[in-house]
């Protein structure tokens, strides 16, 4: 019987029969979507069952027999990475986030990616080598002699299945010696594509509109601070009732300052977020960034000097590159090898108080911050560990009593640290401007890009598009003018339509500014929510 059972695992059929329990299995204990399992199943079964009977049929040629064992562990570990990043973010991995992260990130993130997702990733590894080892156990390891005098129909029915399983576009990008290199090629078309959109719009040519932007104010000097931090959720800040004391600094100054509470992120990730932020593209037209002009393109028809300080690697290339080099002066402040070291977002105050020393009348200055982006313990200095991992206050104590493991908590903490590093930096940005030259002609205006969940629902810690948190953002805003007297912190504000509000401080008008989309402005009408489901992720992210 064992010998009966160990000839027939050999034949190539009932290879791809048992291969097929595993993506069975993951697709059970929900660690596939049932699409997603559907398709690994059939080009599995397609792939091991041509190269089986390759091997079957030329048991001489050990080419073959090498093809099956390779082709079987990359096909494993097709289904380990689906399901990592199903654990992880919820996600396929064909969703247009991690394709741009994939090929959009560099070292640095990389290897601050592997720190914050190390477990997951252990977990996995583990997962593929021990599922791949069972399986090549149980199926592959037939002896070199064991001869299947397959014939050569059954030969070309494999081969005809093989292909027909790749001729559906969406079944064969799935398969994973493929998926990579179209994807890559993909990403190098729209890089391309962007490259040509950058010279268009540096020409001032991508849209007839362009030339209505106008400044229209009486008064000659005119400064906009525009801080943009990173993965800042408004439920970790003190200044919006959080447990912790993690915004003592901005808390000091609330008198000066409008805090928004209503306010939701434009996306769930950088990327999209500042496509929607910095141009007319908006939830319902995310498009429309590749073929209307960018405000940094408004501001300087209208003659402003456009200044990009930023403490990320990745705004010097990719799509936010397109972008940054439209400004006249760009100062990427990251140093070091990885993110965390040296490179604190207080690289950018040197610059920052530069931008506003120099002579010109009217200046928009953006600054574009790390904040909080993972992984949380490289983005403060070792004296702003506030936080550790005694678990003796009431915020941890609430986390473990919520069924939160110890080392969620410990993310957690990190997190927090960074947010209240974030507040040091933050404050010191709007008090440099307090006491430049520019004081008496100047708006400050912060917001993160987007929020965070940070185990707020479970032990994960990371982007979570289905949770609240990673909508619901804080807003800041000072000004040497006098604030706003209706009360609008609490109106509802979506950031896709938030360069029109920094039309409105630029004093631009023209064809693309709508006041009523400008919170600022009288003619103000709050964000409509209803693409906003209950979590507050949309139908379009």
């Amino acid at each position: 019987m064992r010998r009966y059972l160990y000839s027939l695992s050999c034949r190539p059929a009932s290879q791809a029969f048992f291969y097929l329990l595993f993506p069975l299995g993951f697709y059970l204990l929900d660690y596939l979507g049932y699409s997603r399992a559907a398709k690994v199943a059939l080009i599995g079964v397609a792939v091991i069952g041509l190269f089986g009977a390759l091997s079957a049929r030329f048991p001489s040629h050990h080419i073959f027999r090498w093809l099956l064992v390779i082709s079987s562990f990359i096909i494993f570990a097709n289904i380990s990475f689906h399901a990592g990043l199903r654990d992880i973010f919820g996600i396929a991995q064909d969703d247009i986030m991690i394709i741009k992260t994939l090929f959009g990130t560099d070292m640095q993130e990389s290897w601050e990616f592997v720190v914050q997702y190390r477990y997951y990733i252990l977990k996995y590894i583990s997962i593929l080598l021990a599922t791949f080892g069972l399986f090549y156990i149980s199926v592959l390891r037939c002896a070199d002699r064991q001869r299947h005098h397959i014939s050569n129909r059954v030969l070309v029915a494999w081969i005809l299945f093989a292909l027909v399983a790749h001729l559906d576009k969406s079944m064969r990008i799935s398969s994973p010696v493929i998926y990579f290199p179209h994807f890559y090629s993909k990403w190098q078309s729209d890089l391309t594509e962007l490259k040509r959109l950058d010279i268009i719009m540096q020409e001032g040519v991508s849209s007839s509109r362009l030339s209505s932007m106008r400044y229209t104010a009486e008064m000659d000097r005119n400064t906009v601070v525009w801080v943009i931090g990173e993965s800042s959720t408004k439920a970790n800040w003190s200044l919006y009732g959080y447990g912790r004391d993690t915004t003592p600094k901005i808390e000091s100054v609330r008198d000066e300052l409008l805090v928004f509470d209503g306010v939701y992120a434009a996306a769930a990730t950088t990327v999209p977020a500042f496509e929607r932020m910095l141009t007319p593209a908006t939830l319902a037209d995310s498009g429309l960034w590749r073929e209307e002009p960018s405000l940094i393109l408004m501001a300087k028809q209208a003659g402003y000097r456009i200044y990009w300080i930023s403490n990320h690697t990745t705004d010097a290339y990719g799509i936010l590159s397109i972008f940054a080099n439209q400004a006249d002066e760009i100062a990427m402040t990251n140093r070091g090898k990885a993110r965390g070291e040296g490179s604190f977002d207080s690289s950018v105050l040197s610059p920052y108080t530069k931008a506003l020393a120099d002579p010109y009348d009217k200046k928009l200055i953006i600054v574009h911050l790390l904040g909080s982006h993972p992984a949380y313990s490289y983005r403060y200095p070792k004296k702003y560990s506030l936080y550790s991992g005694t678990f003796d206050d009431t915020v941890a104590t609430t986390l473990l009593e919520d069924g939160r493991d110890s080392w969620a908590v410990a993310f957690r903490n990190f997190y927090d640290n960074s947010v209240q590093y974030g507040d040091e930096i933050r404050y010191r940005l709007l008090e440099i401007l307090q006491s430049s030259k520019e004081s008496n002609n100047s708006s400050w205006l912060y917001h993160p890009d987007h929020g965070e969940d940070v185990c707020h629902h479970t032990n994960f810690s990371g982007h979570n598009k289905r949770v609240k948190e990673q909508w619901e953002i804080p807003m800041l805003f000072w000004s040497s003018r006098p604030l706003p007297q209706a009360d609008i912190t609490t109106s509802p504000y979506r950031l896709d339509v938030i360069h029109n509000t920094m039309l409105g401080l630029l004093r631009v008008d023209g064809a693309y500014y709508h006041p009523k989309d400008d919170i600022f402005a009288e003619e103000f009408v709050p964000s409509n929510l209803n693409g906003f489901d209950g979590l507050g992720a949309t139908a379009s992210e």
